[in-house]
C-alpha cells in the first residue's frame, strides 16, 4: 500500500464520499520538493506554501500562535491545506475532545497532499470539509458548537473566493440563528449624513432584540457649528478639536455607567484614538461602520488602529488602505434602507404638485452635478433639483427648489414618491461621472424601498445588490435624456421595475439585514464573547442547564426571569432587592462579592 492509499484508508471510514472524490481528482496542483531538513515541502504556482528550509519548525510556530486562543467546546476550522504540517501540529497541541476541521476547496490540492507524506493517526480525528461554501457552513453550524476560524495564509490565496463566500455564508447562518441579547453602545456623529443612518441602525438593533445605549452627540451640534464661525482657521481648528476631545471623554463616561458588549460607532463619531486605545486596554470591543467614501473623508488614516473592526462600503483598495493604516479586521458592508422611513406614500394632490416632476434630483451641489445637469434643461419634461450647497449655480436657478435650502427626510420621501423618474447621480469632485465608482450610495436603496423608479450612474458593486431588472443604470451621462424620454413613455414597465426593486430591498437590503451581518461577522471572530451571547449561551434557560450539577447555583438562577439574558450584575441586583436585613446564602454572598470586584475592575475613568 502506497502513501496515498494509506492516507485514504484513514479518511474513508467516516467520509466515503470525500474519499471517492479525492481518488478521482487529478492532482498536479502542488509541486513537491525536499526541504533543506529533508521533509517534503511544496510550491503552488511557483510560490512556496511551506518553508523551503524547515516546514515543521514553521508549522510549529503557527500552531503555537493559534493554539492558545482555542477554547474548550469550540469547532476550530482551519483554512489552508498545503501539506497539512500546521494542522498536524495544531491537532497534537489541542486536547483530544477538541473538534478540528479543515476546509478543502480544491480536491486536486488535497490529492497531492495525501500522496506527499504519511499523515498517521492524527488525521483520523479531523473533520474534512468539502462542498460548496453554503453546504460547508450549514454542516458546521448544525453542530451547535462555537466556531473559531483560523487561516494558514500561505495556502489560502489561490482559493480566496471560496473562503470569502464561506465566511459570508457562516456569518449569515450564525446571524439567522442568533437568539441572544447584546448590549450595544451606539455612538452617533455630531451632524452630517451619517446621523440619520445612526438612527436607522438604532431601530434595526432594537428590532433584533438587542439593548441599545444611544450616545447621541447631535445635541451638541449647535455649539460645534458656532465654533465653525470663527474666522481664524487655526482657532477654529483648535476649538473644534478640544470639543471633540470633550465629547470623546463624555462617551467614555457614558460607557462607564453601564459597560456594553460592543461599542459601535458611525462615521464621524467623536471618539479620539487615545480614547479608543483606552477602551481596548479595558477589554472593550469597538467597531466602526464607515459609511463614507474613504477617498473623500480621510480621517480613518489616523483612527484605523483604534477600532477592532471596520465595516466599509468599498472593497479591495479600501481594505488595503485601512490595513496599511493599522486596521485589524476590515469587512464590506453596503448601505441599506429603513422600510419604516423609506416607504411608498399616498400623497395629496397639493403634495404631488409641490414635490412631483417628470424628473427630480435630491442632493448637494457637487461639482459633477453642477457641470452635468444643465444638459437636462429646456427638455419636453419637467425637472426639479432639491437640496443645498447650490450657491453660484446660476444656470440651474430655474430648477432649484426652495432657494437651495436643505430638506429633511420627510420631504425627501415626498419627492421620491411624487416624482416619475428619480435621477440618482453619485457625487464626485470631478466634472463627470465618478471615475472610481466603487460604492453604492444610500439613496439607491432608499429610492428602491419607496417603490420609486430611478436612473442611477453605474457602480462596480451595483450588480451585487440590484439586477438590471430592478434598477436602470447608465454609463454615460449623455444617455440620460434618451432614457428619461423612453421610460416616461412606459408607465407599466416603470411600475413593474420599481416594484421588484422594493421587493429586493425588503428581502435583502434593510438595516436589519446589515446589523445581522455585522454582528454575525463579529460573533464569528469572537466566538467566546459576542458569539456566545448571540448563540443564547447567556440566556437564563441555557445557564440553568449548564449548572445542573450545582444545585445551589441552579436554584439561584431558576429564581431569575426566564427568556432573558442574565449577567452577574443582574443576579446581584436581584439579591440586593431582598433588602439589607435579608439572610443570604453562601452562594448569594459570593455573587455579591464578585459583582463588587467587577465594578471596581471595570472603572473606565
Amino acid at each position: 500500500m502506497n502513501i496515498f492509499q494509506d492516507n485514504l484508508s484513514r479518511l474513508a471510514p467516516g467520509q466515503q464520499d470525500l474519499a471517492t472524490a479525492v481518488t478521482s481528482a487529478a492532482g498536479g496542483v502542488l509541486t513537491i520538493e525536499p526541504s533543506k531538513t529533508g521533509s517534503p515541502s511544496a510550491r503552488r504556482s511557483g510560490r512556496w506554501i511551506h518553508s523551503a528550509y524547515d516546514p515543521l519548525r514553521e508549522a510549529q510556530t503557527w500552531a503555537d500562535t493559534h493554539a492558545a486562543a482555542c477554547q474548550s467546546g469550540e469547532t476550530i476550522v482551519v483554512a489552508g491545506v498545503g501539506l497539512l504540517y500546521h494542522v498536524e501540529l495544531l491537532r497534537k497541541m489541542l486536547p483530544p475532545e477538541a473538534a478540528l476541521a479543515v476546509l478543502i476547496p480544491n480536491l486536486d490540492e488535497f490529492h497531492d497532499a495525501l500522496a506527499a507524506r504519511s499523515f498517521e493517526a492524527w488525521s483520523e480525528s479531523i473533520l474534512w470539509l468539502s462542498g460548496s461554501p453554503t453546504e460547508v457552513a450549514e454542516r458546521l453550524t448544525k453542530t451547535g458548537r462555537p466556531i473559531r476560524c483560523l487561516s494558514y495564509t500561505p495556502a489560502t490565496q489561490w482559493d480566496a473566493e471560496f473562503h470569502r463566500a464561506l465566511e459570508e455564508a457562516l456569518r449569515r447562518v450564525i446571524s439567522r440563528r442568533a437568539g441572544g441579547q447584546l448590549t450595544i453602545a451606539l455612538v452617533g456623529p455630531i451632524y452630517g449624513g451619517s446621523l440619520p443612518i445612526a438612527r436607522y441602525v438604532k431601530r434595526a438593533l432594537e428590532t433584533l432584540g438587542h439593548t441599545v445605549q444611544w450616545i447621541d452627540h447631535s445635541v451638541h451640534a449647535a455649539s460645534y457649528e458656532v465654533m465653525g464661525s470663527l474666522k481664524d482657521g487655526r482657532n477654529r481648528q483648535v476649538m473644534q478639536g478640544r470639543m471633540a476631545d470633550l465629547l470623546s471623554q463624555w462617551t467614555l463616561a457614558s460607557l462607564a455607567e453601564s459597560p456594553p458588549d460592543l461599542v459601535l460607532s458611525l462615521a464621524q463619531a467623536p471618539l479620539t484614538l487615545p480614547m479608543l486605545e483606552h477602551l481596548r486596554k479595558k477589554k472593550f470591543l469597538a467597531a466602526m461602520w464607515f459609511v463614507e467614501n474613504y477617498r473623500h473623508l480621510t480621517y480613518w488614516q489616523q483612527m484605523a488602529p483604534g477600532y477592532e473592526y471596520w465595516f466599509v462600503i468599498q472593497k479591495e483598495s479600501c481594505f488595503e488602505a485601512l490595513r496599511q493604516a493599522g486596521a485589524r479586521h476590515v469587512s464590506y458592508l453596503p448601505m441599506a434602507a429603513d422600510p419604516e422611513v423609506h416607504c411608498p406614500m399616498t400623497l395629496s394632490g397639493d403634495d404631488r404638485r409641490m414635490f412631483g416632476a417628470d424628473l427630480s434630483f435630491v442632493g448637494a451641489g457637487y461639482a459633477n452635478r453642477r457641470r452635468l445637469f444643465p444638459a437636462l434643461l429646456r427638455r419636453p419634461w419637467s425637472f426639479k433639483v432639491w437640496g443645498n450647497e447650490w450657491e453660484g449655480a446660476e444656470d440651474l436657478r430655474s430648477v432649484i427648489q426652495l432657494n437651495g435650502a436643505r430638506i429633511d427626510t420627510a420631504t425627501c420621501m415626498k419627492v421620491f414618491n411624487a416624482t416619475t423618474i428619480n435621477l440618482n447621480l453619485h457625487s464626485t469632485t470631478g466634472e463627470g461621472l465618478d471615475p472610481q465608482a466603487d460604492f453604492v450610495n444610500p439613496r439607491t436603496f432608499e429610492l428602491a424601498a419607496c417603490g420609486a423608479f430611478q436612473l442611477v450612474d453605474h457602480r462596480s458593486h451595483l450588480p451585487e445588490v440590484f439586477s438590471d431588472r430592478e434598477i436602470v443604470s447608465f454609463r454615460k451621462f449623455g444617455d440620460v435624456p434618451a432614457l428619461v424620454t423612453t421610460w416616461l413613455g412606459d408607465q407599466a414597465a416603470r411600475q413593474a421595475m420599481a416594484h421588484v426593486a422594493r421587493e429586493r430591498v425588503l428581502a435583502a437590503h434593510t438595516y436589519v439585514h446589515r446589523m445581522h451581518d455585522l454582528l454575525g461577522q463579529i460573533g464569528l471572530s469572537q466566538p467566546d464573547r459576542i458569539g456566545s451571547v448571540l448563540r443564547g449561551d447567556r440566556q437564563q434557560e441555557s445557564l440553568v442547564a449548564r449548572c445542573a450539577e450545582d444545585r445551589p447555583l441552579e436554584a439561584l438562577l431558576k429564581d431569575c426571569p426566564s427568556g432573558q439574558r442574565l449577567e452577574l450584575k443582574d443576579v446581584a441586583a436581584r439579591i440586593r432587592s431582598k433588602g439589607p436585613s435579608a439572610t443570604l446564602k453562601r452562594e448569594e454572598l459570593m455573587v455579591l462579592m464578585l459583582d463588587e470586584y467587577r465594578s471596581e475592575t471595570r472603572d473606565l475613568l
